[in-house]
């Protein structure tokens, strides 16, 4: 039987051979238990991640439109009284109406809430229900006041104080201002109160005048705040104030103390609890995918065939120079012509 030149070459040691990656190992089962939980453990924490930070730049870079805003009030005081007479004419105001209060409990006494003037400054005659009212609100029962009074909206007040007048009440808005006042001097015991100016939540951008006689612990206070609260109290009066242009109007209600839940705290730095909690989900995402990688073991793993010391396999094996092959091929070549020519003749 005759030999093929590459059959009389030199064979590599079985130990020298080096299999490419891959082969011999089956593929993938990816519906296999292991490889499932694999693909969740890896694709379900980016997922959620990609939702919360999705989630915050949409509430941060393109917040919800605000709902209009409704028609503006004229506030001024001129709107009611009119333009100033010239000359020497003079303006003969008319004796108010009687105060005719509507069935239910009141903050104060008819004949004393029939002293209140609308459109008009605080005045001297309206101190027996302003205490009336502080001592009626002391009485009782802030909780079940904001129960039982009835929502009204910033419209409602101003266009028709007599309906209201002496009335519970409620409605929610932003405080822009608080700050302690000295109330004056009485015998019912109120020595100072806390006015505040509030935005209405459903109303134009115009106050509401705001008596508490006392404010939640911790609440800011000043001449530049911005804290969402409820108010639950009693109306008394459309009060004059004198504005930066002229003078204008508003509500004045008088209540205990505003309904304020604390704005989450901020951690060091100025960064909130919730931009932590993103971060540290973020960090806990990063190391079960670092773990997941780096332990990923069982049936399912690929693994690489051991490395092999080639200098070690090829010990035994005789080397040549490309020049030393090919004479040998051709010296093959050669003697298996010469052979083939001795069987084939006759």
């Amino acid at each position: 039987m005759n030999e093929s030149p590459e059959q009389r070459l030199p064979d590599v040691p079985a130990s020298a051979r080096v299999e490419p990656v891959g082969r011999g190992v089956p593929p993938r089962n990816y519906f296999a238990r292991g490889e499932r939980r694999r693909i969740f453990w890896m694709g379900m924490p980016p997922a959620i991640l990609a939702v919360l930070v999705l989630g915050w730049i949409e509430r941060t870079w393109f917040p919800r439109p605000r709902p209009p805003v409704p028609q503006q009030v004229d506030t001024s005081l001129e709107a009611v009284r009119g333009p100033q007479l010239a000359g020497d004419a003079v303006l003969i105001e008319p004796d108010p109406e009687p105060f005719t209060p509507a069935a239910g409990s009141l903050s104060a006494s008819v004949d004393a809430l029939a002293k209140i003037r609308d459109d008009a400054f605080f005045r001297k005659d309206e101190e027996p229900a302003w205490l009336e009212t502080f001592n009626t609100l002391r009485a009782s029962d802030n909780a079940a006041l904001r129960r039982t009074a009835a929502p009204v909206s910033f419209t409602e007040l101003f266009g028709q104080p007599r309906t209201f007048r002496g009335r519970p009440i409620r409605f929610k808005g932003e405080l822009r201002r608080l700050e302690k006042v000295a109330a004056p001097a009485n015998d019912a015991g109120v020595g100072e109160y806390w006015q505040g100016w509030l935005e209405p939540a459903d109303g134009p951008a115009s106050p509401i005048v705001v008596h508490f006689l006392r404010v939640p612990e911790g609440m800011p206070t000043g001449l530049k705040i911005a804290e969402p609260v409820e108010v639950a109290g009693y109306f008394f009066k459309r009060y004059a104030y004198a504005a930066s242009d002229t003078i204008r109007r508003a509500p004045l209600v008088i209540a205990l103390e505003p309904f304020w839940t604390p704005r989450p705290p901020l951690a060091p730095g100025g960064t909130s609890l919730g931009t932590v909690a993103v971060v540290t989900l973020a960090a806990v995402v990063a190391a079960t995918m670092l773990a997941l990688r780096l332990a990923n073991g069982g049936p399912t793993r690929r693994r690489r065939p051991d490395p092999v010391d080639l200098t070690t396999a090829l010990a035994d094996v005789e080397l040549h120079s490309t020049a030393e092959s090919l004479r040998r091929l051709e010296q093959a070549a050669a003697a298996t012509d010469s052979q083939s020519f001795r069987e084939t003749s006759p």
